[in-house]
């Protein structure tokens, strides 16, 4: 029980805080959302992808990382890709399912979780994870949530201009040739990157004072979301290991990280490129409102 007031003290509240300052703010006054979204996406995500990656030591957990990456996104996919057909849910619906359901909040809700449950080692774990499901998140994630809306070439030209692909690409280069950023530099990227995560859950707050409740509760693809991801999604994280044979602390650490409620940044995806606002932002508050409640069993069952 211990374990469980600390994690909500040290991990939720500060969430919680940072949604509701978006949120109170976006009752107050009249913001700009899709201008304090540019921000977040071409501004302070690259930096945080450089500040993460060049000087890091990847270490021989990599490959395992890797291969659970693909492999549990695989299977989300098909899962995902199936139930949102059989539902004959429109496009634009689909995409949202595809982004609440295939990615996780591993940055802003994960990383302080893994620390605080597995200490360093799992710490460095997850950092490695991150770095993947950013790459696929800025990538993968900016095609489904333009292709809701305006099609796959479209959509194809968004992800081209999307700058955290290109820092991943340099970032990666720089740090299988051993570079390190000179101070200042680092100084100024961990500026930026540390602004992201606030930032990011301010966006969600914004959308959600936006949001009628009363009709989006009502909405079949906001439960399917739901579902998918605080059920669906943990059982074929244990799959996933299973099948690959991963074990100990990094299996802990990929189970964990896998089981995050959605993530915010498909909140800012749709609100950046359009698509189903309501749904998606509702489907990242509720999950990660429920998460609060379930993170101490999905600890324990890692």
């Amino acid at each position: 029980m211990g374990a469980y007031w600390a994690t909500l003290l040290d991990v939720t509240i500060p969430i919680l805080l940072a949604v509701f300052a978006g949120g109170l703010l976006g009752r107050l006054r009249p913001v700009n959302t899709q201008s304090v979204a540019d921000v977040a996406m071409y501004i302070l995500a690259p930096a945080l992808v450089l500040h993460a990656l060049v000087g890091g030591d990847t270490g021989r957990d990599a490959l395992d990382v890797a291969a659970f990456t693909l492999v549990d996104l695989a299977g989300l996919w098909i899962l995902t890709a199936l139930t949102g057909r059989i539902l004959r849910f429109t496009k634009a619906q689909r995409a949202g399912l595809m982004l609440t359901t295939l990615f996780s909040n591993a940055v802003n809700y994960g990383l302080p979780v893994c620390l605080l449950a597995f200490g360093q080692t799992g710490y460095r774990q997850a950092a490695l994870y991150v770095v993947g499901q950013s790459f696929l998140l800025f990538s993968l994630g900016v095609y489904l949530a333009s292709a809701g809306t305006r099609g796959p070439g479209a959509a194809l030209a968004e992800v081209r201009k999307t700058p955290v692909i290109y820092a991943a690409v340099a970032a990666a280069a720089l740090a299988a040739w051993g570079v390190h950023w000179p101070g200042g530099i680092d100084s100024a990227l961990g500026m930026l990157a540390d602004a992201y995560p606030a930032l990011a859950l301010m966006v969600l707050g914004l959308q959600l004072a936006r949001t009628d409740w009363r009709q989006g509760l009502r909405s079949t693809p906001l439960w399917v979301g739901i579902l998918l991801r605080l059920i669906a999604a943990p059982l074929i994280a244990k799959g996933a290991l299973w099948v690959l044979g991963i074990h100990g602390t990094l299996a802990s650490v990929l189970f964990v990280e896998a089981s995050m409620p959605a993530p915010v940044n498909a909140a800012v995806f749709v609100e950046q490129f359009g698509g189903e606002r309501s749904q998606v932002a509702m489907t990242v508050a509720i999950t990660t409102a429920v998460s609060f409640l379930i993170l101490p069993w999905l600890v324990n069952a890692s």
